[in-house]
C-alpha cells in the first residue's frame, strides 16, 4: 500500500556516536481497468489485459511481491483493481473474449498514477464483424464531429441496417455497425454534413472479413471558399468534365490552393459535378467555357458573380440543356395540364433490348439521354388512381435533337381489387373473380395481374355489385361474397387477403470436382452459394443461402411453381446458372435439389504486335490477337482497350469479329479526358472499319485520340476473338529518333473481382536527320 524508496542514503560512521538515516513511503495510487461491451454497454468478464510500466518492467500484484508477468482479468463486474503503483503505466488487451473483437484504434491505453489516487482506464469490445464509421474534421488533431450523416448499402444497392441505411455520428464521431455479413462488400456514404463544413462525398467501400473488425474514416474541411455545381439542367444530375474560368473582379485569375498553384484560372468539374476552392475571399467572377459533348451552354447564365467571406461558403450552379435525347412527359387524358410524377417506363430499342429505366419526377418529366436510332417506351408502373397502360410508344432519336414524347393516362375509376398473400402482404398474381351486379347476375370474370391487381372498369350504375373469388392455386379459396358499393367516377378499393397453402424448396450444394485452389475433393458440402426464387409471375419471393452444411432453405411458400437462379457461388467455385423449376403441390412437401459447382478458374489474355521499326511520317499499325476470356465462368464488364502513345495519331479502326453473338460498343479519350462514344450497338458478328481520324472527329490542332477501349459487358467463358482487329496510325512526322511503347490491357469482372492482362510492344522511330547548314569558307 506504500510506495518504495529506492533511493540509497550515505553515512559515515563516526565513534562514540549514535547516527541516524530517514527514509519516506508515500501512499502509493490505485488503477482500475474495466471493459465493456460497445453496443451494449454491459461489463464484460474474463478479458486478458497486459500492464507495464512505461519505462519497462511488469506491474505486478500485491505491490510487487506475487508476480503476474503483467497480465490481469477482468472480474465477473468487468473490472480489474491494481492497488500499491505509482508512475506512467501502458494497458494493452492482449485477448477479447469470442465473439468480440478490439475496437480498432484502442489496443491500448497509457495513464500516469500519482500517489494517493485512483486512475480508471476504460476499454471497449465491439461484436465481431463490426464496421466502424469515423469522422474527422480535415486538419485538426483527429478531432471527431458528431452529428453527420451516413447512408451503408451492400453491393446490390440494398441499405442496411434499419432508417433505410441512414445513420449518424455520435459525440466521438463513430457510427458502430455490428453482425455485418461476411464477404459482403459494404458502400458508405456521407449525404449530411453540420453547418460550417464541407460534404464529403466521395462513397467508400470496404469488404466485411469472418473475425474482425474493420473501419472507415471520412475528414471533413472547415467551409470558408467557393462551391461550383454543374447540373444537367433537365435530370438535375451532376455533370463531370465541365470546364470553368474562375477569376477576381480585377480580373486576375483564382488560382489552385490559394494562389500556391497556378492553373490560370481555369478548373474543371470533379465526379460530384462540383468544383471546390478553399480559402479564398473577395468577389468572383464564374464563366463557364467548355460543357460536354451532347450538352448546350446556356448564354444567360454562362457568367455568373458571387461574394464570398471569410469564414463562409458560397455555392452557385450552373445547369447545361440537354444537346439531344428524350424528354419524356406524362399527363392526365381528360386534364393534359395535369403532369403524373412517379410513372415508371423502360426504354426499349427495336430488337427489345433494355436500355434505361426512368421514372417521372414531380413534375411529370423525365429525361433520357439518347444515342442516335430508333427506340419505344412501356410503362411498368402507373401513378396512384391510374391504371398502367402498356402500349408501347415509338419514338426516334437525331443527334443533336431532343425529342419531346407526351404519354397520357386515364384516370381509373372503378372498382379496384388487390389480392395480398396474409402472410407477407405481397400481390398474388392469377386469382380469378366473377362480378355479380345486385340481382346476383355474372357481368365479368377479371384475373390479377403480376402485382395482385384486378382493375374492373367500365361501371356505368350506381350501387351495389358482389364479388367471388373462382381460384387461387397456392392457398385456400375465400368463398365468402363480398359487397362492393360503386359510385360512377370514383375508386372502390378491396383489399382481399389470402392464406398460403405452403411447402418448402431444399437446395444441396456440392463440389462437381476436385478444387486445385483449396484442396477440396468432389462431393464436398459448400457454403456461400446464393439462390433467388422466383414464383410463376417471375416475382422475386426469397433469397436463400448455403450453410455449414451444404443446404439451403426457402421459407414456407404457397403451393405453385417456382423458378430457382444460382446468383452467387462459393469461394473458388463458378456459377451453376442451369435454372431449376419446383413444383409445390401438396400442404407441407418439401421439394428437394443436388446442385454442383464446378471448380472456378479465370482468366484473360490479349496480345499486341505493330512494327518494330518505323520512320517519322510513316503507317504504324497495331494487330491484336488472343483476346479472349479464358475463364470457364462467366464475366462481367468486359472490355479491351488500347493505351496510345504521343508519337502516333489514329486513322482508323478495323474491329474485328467475335465468337459469340452480341453487341458492344467503341468509347475513346480525347488528351486523357472524358470517356466519348465512338459507336455503339456493334455486332460481335460484324467486321466494321471506322473513320478515328482527327478530322472524322472533329478535333482541334492540339487534339488527340489517346484510348481506344471495346466494351463488351456481360461476356461467357471461352468468349473469344475470330477475325484480328487493327488501329491503323501514323507516326508524327516531326518526330526526333526515339523508342515509344504502346500498351494494351483486357479485363473483365466475376463476382466484383477485377481479371486482368497486359500486352506491350516496343517501336523504334528513326526521324529525320536535321539538315546541316553550310557555313562559309574561311582562311587561305
Amino acid at each position: 500500500g506504500y510506495v518504495l524508496d529506492g533511493r540509497p542514503q550515505s553515512i559515515k560512521i563516526e565513534a562514540g556516536k549514535a547516527q541516524n538515516l530517514t527514509f519516506w513511503n508515500a501512499p502509493a495510487g490505485s488503477l482500475i481497468i474495466r471493459k465493456l461491451d460497445k453496443q451494449t454497454g454491459k461489463p464484460l468478464a474474463g478479458v486478458e489485459f497486459e500492464v507495464i510500466y512505461a519505462e519497462g518492467g511488469y506491474v505486478d500484484t500485491d505491490n510487487g511481491h506475487l508476480s503476474s508477468k503483467g497480465l490481469y482479468t477482468t472480474d465477473d463486474h468487468g473490472e480489474i483493481h491494481i492497488s500499491g503503483i505509482v508512475g506512467t503505466v501502458v494497458i494493452k488487451e492482449t485477448r477479447p473474449l469470442p465473439g468480440y473483437t478490439i475496437e480498432p484504434g484502442r489496443e491500448s491505453q497509457t495513464i500516469t498514477v500519482n500517489p494517493q489516487e485512483t486512475q480508471t482506464a476504460t476499454f471497449y469490445n465491439i461484436p465481431a464483424n463490426t464496421l466502424t464509421i469515423q469522422k474527422f474534421i480535415d486538419g485538426s488533431d483527429n478531432e471527431p464531429l458528431a452529428g453527420v450523416e451516413f447512408l451503408v448499402t451492400d453491393s446490390s444497392g440494398a441499405v442496411v441496417g434499419p432508417n433505410n441505411g441512414y445513420y449518424t455520428t455520435d459525440k466521438d464521431g463513430r457510427i458502430s455497425i455490428p453482425g455485418l455479413t461476411p464477404g459482403t462488400t459494404i458502400t458508405v456514404k456521407e449525404t449530411k454534413t453540420l453547418d460550417g463544413y464541407i460534404l464529403d462525398g466521395q462513397p467508400q467501400s470496404i469488404l466485411i472479413k469472418e473475425g474482425e473488425a474493420q473501419s472507415l474514416t471520412f475528414w471533413n474541411k472547415k467551409a470558408g471558399g467557393l462551391i461550383v455545381n454543374k447540373i444537367d439542367a433537365a435530370t438535375k444530375k451532376p455533370l463531370a468534365g465541365v470546364k470553368f474560368k474562375i477569376t477576381y473582379a480585377d480580373g486576375s485569375n483564382v488560382d489552385l490552393d490559394g494562389g500556391k498553384v497556378s492553373s490560370n484560372g481555369l478548373y474543371t468539374t470533379d465526379s460530384l459535378g462540383q468544383i471546390k476552392i478553399p480559402g479564398i475571399v473577395g468577389t468572383i467572377i464564374v464563366e463557364e467555357i467548355e460543357t460536354l459533348p451532347g450538352y448546350v451552354i446556356d448564354p444567360n447564365t454562362k457568367r455568373q458573380t458571387v461574394q464570398v467571406n471569410a469564414n463562409d461558403t458560397q455555392t452557385i450552379t450552373f445547369e447545361n440543356i440537354p444537346a439531344g435525347g428524350l424528354e419524356l412527359i406524362k399527363v392526365n387524358e381528360a386534364d393534359k395540364t395535369q403532369r403524373i410524377p412517379n410513372v415508371k417506363f423502360e426504354i426499349r430499342r427495336m430488337d427489345g433490348a433494355l436500355v434505361e429505366t426512368v421514372v417521372t419526377d414531380s413534375t411529370g418529366r423525365v429525361h433520357a439521354d439518347l444515342d442516335a436510332g430508333d427506340y419505344y417506351a412501356v410503362e411498368i408502373e402507373a401513378a396512384k388512381g391510374f391504371k398502367v397502360d402498356e402500349t408501347p410508344q415509338y419514338f426516334t432519336i437525331k443527334d443533336g435533337e431532343t425529342t419531346t414524347l407526351t404519354v397520357t393516362n386515364k384516370a381509373f375509376s372503378g372498382i379496384l381489387i388487390h389480392k395480398v398473400d396474409s402472410i407477407t402482404k405481397k400481390g398474388i398474381y392469377g386469382v380469378s373473380f366473377l362480378l355479380y351486379d345486385s340481382a346476383n347476375t355474372p357481368i365479368g370474370q377479371y384475373t390479377s395481374d403480376n402485382s395482385g391487381y384486378v382493375y374492373i372498369e367500365g361501371i356505368t350504375t350506381a350501387g351495389r355489385y358482389y364479388l367471388r373469388e373462382l381460384e387461387n392455386e397456392g392457398y385456400i379459396t375465400d368463398t365468402q361474397m363480398k359487397t362492393v358499393y360503386v359510385k360512377p367516377g370514383e375508386t372502390t378499393l378491396v383489399e382481399w387477403e389470402n392464406t398460403p397453402i405452403s411447402g418448402q424448396i431444399q437446395i444441396t450444394k456440392k463440389s462437381a470436382d476436385y478444387n486445385s485452389t483449396n484442396g477440396l475433393p468432389a462431393g464436398t458440402l459448400l457454403e456461400g452459394a446464393v439462390f433467388e426464387i422466383y414464383d410463376k409471375a417471375s416475382n422475386l419471393v426469397d433469397t436463400i443461402r448455403s450453410d455449414g452444411r451444404g443446404l439451403a432453405v426457402s421459407r414456407q411458400l404457397p403451393l405453385g411453381r417456382y423458378t430457382i437462379r444460382e446468383v452467387k457461388a462459393p469461394a473458388n467455385y463458378g456459377v451453376n446458372e442451369t435454372p431449376l423449376t419446383a413444383y409445390l403441390e401438396h400442404e407441407g412437401q418439401i421439394v428437394r435439389f443436388e446442385v454442383t459447382n464446378k471448380s472456378m478458374t479465370t482468366g484473360v489474355s490479349i496480345t499486341k504486335t505493330g512494327p518494330a521499326e518505323v520512320m517519322a511520317g510513316q503507317p504504324v499499325n497495331y494487330i491484336f490477337s488472343g483476346i479472349a476470356n479464358s475463364s470457364n465462368v462467366r464475366l462481367d464488364n468486359f472490355y479491351w482497350r488500347d493505351t496510345l502513345p504521343a508519337e502516333v495519331r489514329l486513322e482508323k479502326i478495323v474491329t474485328g469479329t467475335y465468337n459469340f453473338p452480341g453487341t458492344y460498343k467503341i468509347t475513346y479519350r480525347v488528351n486523357g479526358g472524358e470517356p466519348q462514344t465512338l459507336a455503339d450497338n456493334l455486332s460481335t458478328q460484324k467486321n466494321y472499319t471506322l473513320a478515328a481520324s482527327a478530322t472524322a472527329l472533329g478535333l482541334a490542332s492540339n487534339e488527340r485520340v489517346t484510348e481506344i477501349m471495346f466494351v463488351f459487358g456481360q461476356v461467357p467463358g471461352g468468349f473469344a476473338q475470330v477475325e484480328k482487329p487493327m488501329l491503323h496510325c501514323k507516326a508524327v512526322s516531326s518526330i526526333a529518333a526515339s523508342s515509344f511503347v504502346n500498351k494494351a490491357d483486357v479485363g473483365g469482372t466475376y463476382q466484383g473481382v477485377w481479371v486482368q492482362a497486359v500486352s506491350r510492344w516496343v517501336t523504334t522511330v528513326y526521324g529525320k536527320k536535321p539538315s546541316v547548314p553550310k557555313l562559309p569558307r574561311t582562311g587561305y
